[in-house]
């Protein structure tokens, strides 16, 4: 249970998460660079991305956050999942 758990906190920080756009809550990983178009992944795809790291103590959260929308909005929803982890934070 505990190689588990350790296993789950260290996925959650070496992930990209997308944020918003046609890639919502999908993991992306292995990009170069600070930014990529979903349709590299998938043609029919059209959003934009920009890659943000939040440090928290630490440890550094990764993202892709959509460049169609604010970055208020991203960083919300970016700060909800890292509650999920640090529960001040919410």
């Amino acid at each position: 249970m505990c190689v588990k758990l350790i296993f789950i906190i260290l996925w959650f920080l070496t992930m990209f998460i997308c944020i918003g756009g046609d890639l919502d809550g999908e993991v992306v990983n292995n990009r170069e660079g600070t930014f990529f178009k979903a349709s590299e992944i998938n043609s029919s795809k059209e959003s934009t991305y920009n890659r943000q790291s939040y440090i928290i103590g630490e440890n550094i959260y990764r993202f892709w956050l959509c460049a169609e929308l604010t970055y208020a909005e991203t960083t919300k929803i970016a700060n909800d999942y890292l509650a999920q982890k640090h529960s001040y934070l919410s």
